[in-house]
């Protein structure tokens, strides 16, 4: 099927990781409900965001009513035309966080919402979903189920908060191994509000021979912003200024899938510059409000303890 889409929405249909990662998910919840169109009991699913209506596309064939909404009035356009030839799909122009679910007369079997960002902080699936789950079915599911969250220490030549790309490759190193500091259940309610601390190990000197650290700082893109000037191992010496932020996203039990160029890039997020010693740990609080927007990030170093 052809789809009339805008820049944007052409970039998403281009990523094929995101796309197959979805469409695999609603693939299996059709098998384990043994689901499709022609099923005695009516299913129903809400697209939430629905974009250019491109899930909504994938699930039409195993769901009786889909309703899909979407703010943003041009896109919806797309969607409307993209999807109109199929009686069981109906599209709204309407805001999600205040849109009256219960005028359906039915709640969900499934939510559909990808409304995703890079931990959760740039988009509205949090909230809208807080919103939406008390009209999804008692033995209803998410796509999306959930979330999982890592941070590693880095050293990155812009003190700025920075998404690592297909079209943009941020100048950075990493300083020592990721760790887990947050994964949600769609299925729960989650506070907005996000606050974690996190303790950050940087690498030993023998794991920074291992992956060649010194040699690599020999590249052309380190030298260009004078890399090396930041550390010394011979004296011990290391400087940290950022984090980078990975997500993977639980898209049921079985498929989990890490960022692809138009799903949860990887996000860099600068620290206040520290020098820190070869196998040290930082520990680190983290907070933001989830679909409150990149503003609302706030870190704070509140402890390096120093090797032994």
């Amino acid at each position: 099927m052809k789809f009339n889409v805008n820049s944007y929405h052409f970039k998403l249909l281009r990523d094929y990781e995101r796309l197959s990662a979805f469409k695999e998910a609603i693939d299996e919840y059709a098998i384990r409900n043994n689901g499709d169109s022609n099923d005695s009991d009516s299913k129903v699913a809400f697209d939430l965001g629905c974009g250019s209506g491109v899930l909504s596309y994938f699930a039409r064939v195993y769901l009786d009513r889909i309703i899909a909404i979407e703010l943003n009035n041009s896109t919806y356009q797309l969607a409307k035309e993209n999807l109109k030839e199929f009686d069981n799909i109906q599209v709204f122009n309407d805001d999600i966080l205040s849109f009256d679910f219960s005028k359906l007369n039915e709640k969900a079997d499934l939510i559909i919402c990808e409304m995703l960002d890079t931990a959760l902080i740039d988009e509205e699936e949090v909230p809208v979903l807080n919103h939406a789950r008390k009209f999804l079915k008692e033995d209803g599911e998410i796509i999306p189920r959930g979330m999982i969250n890592s941070a590693e220490a880095i050293f990155m030549n812009n003190h700025f908060i920075q998404y690592e790309d297909d079209e943009y490759s941020p100048i950075y190193v990493s300083l020592g191994e990721s760790v887990v500091y947050s994964e949600f259940d769609f299925m729960n309610e989650i506070d907005c509000k996000f606050s974690a601390e996190m303790e950050l190990k940087i690498y030993g000197k023998e794991e920074l021979d291992e992956i060649g650290f010194e040699e690599n700082l020999n590249e052309e893109r380190y030298e260009k912003f004078n890399f090396k000037e930041n550390f010394n191992i011979e004296e011990d010496k290391l400087k940290i200024n950022g984090i980078k932020i990975t997500s993977f996203t639980k898209m049921n039990d079985n498929i989990i899938c890490g960022p692809t160029p138009m799903l949860n890039p990887a996000m860099l997020i600068p620290i206040e510059e520290t020098e820190v010693k070869c196998g040290d740990a930082i520990r680190l609080r983290l907070e933001y409000v989830m679909g409150g927007g990149v503003e609302s990030i706030r870190t704070e170093i509140l402890e390096i303890n120093q090797k032994d």
